[in-house]
């Protein structure tokens, strides 16, 4: 027996409703990665901090030992390992390079031997003085003025511009407190 066929029965989608499944998807697809960025950012901001509290924990190693903090920013002032990245798809340096030299400081850096691995997106600054000491500090972020220290002291630095908008990063830390000051997160 033949069915005969309608021509409503043969009919697919309208263009309209593709038209409209296809907004509908680019609409999801566009708030999943508004949302990947928003995640990617902030662990951006997790590595800055788990880095300036892996120096901090080296920093109290190194005075238990040798009942001083370690300057190890100074004389240079170099951002350790390098300069902020500004290209995020730049290829970023090794917190320490294996059989590399190139940085003035790495001697002092590698005294102190923070935990961090993998690459930098960051770089870092350690100034560190003693008691009564003026704690003469560059900053690169919003100005600061510190107290006369009664005890030696450190001043941790992160800086970076992770996502190449020419807007920085900046992180601070000190043996003054246990808080990780923070500008322009994720940036």
């Amino acid at each position: 027996m033949l069915v005969k066929h309608t021509r409503a029965a043969d009919r697919g989608f309208t263009l309209t409703e593709l038209m409209v499944v296809v907004a509908i998807t680019g609409l999801l697809a566009s708030l999943g990665f508004a949302s990947l960025r928003s995640q990617v950012k902030a662990a951006w901001s997790a590595e800055a901090i788990s880095t300036v509290q892996a120096i901090r924990a080296a920093e109290e190693r190194w005075r238990t030992e040798y009942m001083m903090y370690v300057n190890v920013s100074q004389p240079t002032g170099l951002w350790y390992p390098g300069s902020p990245i500004s290209d995020p798809g730049e290829q970023r340096p090794f917190f320490f390079a294996p059989g590399s030299g190139e940085h003035p400081n790495q001697e002092a850096w590698l005294a102190l031997r923070p935990s961090v691995a993998g690459p930098a997106r960051f770089g870092y600054l350690v100034n560190a003085g003693v008691t009564g000491e003026v704690m003469t500090v560059p900053s690169a972020g919003s100005a600061i003025t510190w107290p006369i220290p009664v005890d030696n002291w450190y001043v941790i630095q992160a800086i970076g511009d992770t996502d190449g908008d020419g807007v920085l990063s900046y992180y601070r830390a000190s043996s003054l407190n246990g808080e990780v000051f923070v500008e322009n997160p994720g940036e």
